[in-house]
């Protein structure tokens, strides 16, 4: 072997093995900051096998969003299954959905569920958004937990666009988010099982986060299309789901919340796919409601309060016509 090939190969050893000690080290950093929370914090994932973070997935335990208790971290329990006569309705979104910071009665599913006196599912999962609605969707065991409903909410936030790609090994957010991938105008959950790609699927994802998850990419109106066709496969594989699962057709609604990039151009794909979509803040009440005193849990933290659930609530069964 000649010198410019031994150079070649040392050069080419001492890069795989500063990547394999990069990677492992922040599998480590990872799961210690994960133990940590979830020693102090929650109980519904284990992440306590080395493997498990090899191999990481979706880590979100579809279990444990029904077990016995209503908070921040296992989701909340069915709201009016004394109505069980009655076809059920299931909200998705994130912690604006969920009702984050309010007792069971004060969210909107409490509310329409004893409103409507109907069952209503709320599978919101605050910090989420996309992703785990389609994850649900596709899961045996959200059918197991979820009836044929004939209505689907999804509340939508502005955040909900970053929030299509997360990094799973470079944050410290301990609620994982698994990624997808177009294919042939579907999408395809990413198989996460060879440790090595993963690490080359998080450096690409790292890269991804840095210039077309941003602030500054969102709000720049060359990517309009690109994002809104993006949010829109997520609303049409969903449905597809839970039509095909739950044998039925589903009146699918889109709630915007405040001011979202490229609302009316989203909008107007969301309704030539038969989707029914409408702003809180313009088409329901003519309040703002994100930034009126009064609507929101303080003024730094603009998630709804109880007050806007009680203004927000008949209107919305008004406009649908849910009563009849």
């Amino acid at each position: 072997m000649n010198k410019f090939l031994k150079i070649i190969l040392i050069v080419t050893i001492n890069i795989f093995i500063l990547v394999l000690c990069l990677f492992i080290s922040d599998i480590i950093i990872y799961k210690h900051n994960a133990d940590i929370f979830y020693k102090t914090n929650s109980k519904v994932y284990n992440l306590s096998k080395f493997t498990y973070q090899l191999k990481p997935k979706f880590a979100f335990d579809l279990n444990a969003i029904f077990n016995g208790t209503d908070n921040v971290y296992n989701g909340r329990l069915p709201d009016g299954t004394e109505y069980y006569d009655k076809i059920p309705i299931t909200i998705f979104g994130c912690s604006f959905a969920h009702g984050q910071y309010l007792d069971y009665n004060q969210t909107f599913s409490y509310k329409l569920a004893h409103s409507l006196k109907r069952p209503v599912y709320n599978r919101a999962i605050p910090g989420k958004g996309l992703q785990h609605m389609l994850l649900q969707s596709r899961s045996k065991q959200f059918y197991n937990d979820v009836p044929p409903s004939d209505t689907v909410f999804y509340i939508m936030i502005k955040d909900h666009y970053k929030r299509m790609k997360v990094n799973y090994l470079h944050i410290l957010d301990t609620y994982q988010l698994g990624n997808y991938e177009k294919k042939n105008n579907k999408l395809a959950a990413i198989n996460y099982n060879n440790p090595l790609l993963n690490l080359l699927r998080s450096c690409y994802t790292f890269k991804l986060l840095k210039t077309k998850y941003t602030d500054a990419y969102i709000h720049n109106p060359k990517n309009a299309d690109k994002l809104t066709d993006e949010v829109l496969l997520y609303f049409i594989e969903t449905r597809k789901e839970l039509e095909k699962h739950w044998n039925t057709k589903v009146k699918f609604v889109i709630l915007g919340y405040y001011h979202i990039p490229y609302w009316d151009l989203l909008k107007s794909k969301l309704e030539q796919n038969d989707f029914i979509v409408y702003s809180i803040n313009n088409d329901i009440t003519a309040i703002d409601l994100y930034n009126t005193e009064g609507y929101t849990i303080s003024e730094t933290d603009k998630h709804p309060n109880e007050k806007a659930w009680n203004l927000i609530t008949p209107l919305v069964i008004e406009k649908l016509n849910l009563n009849k």
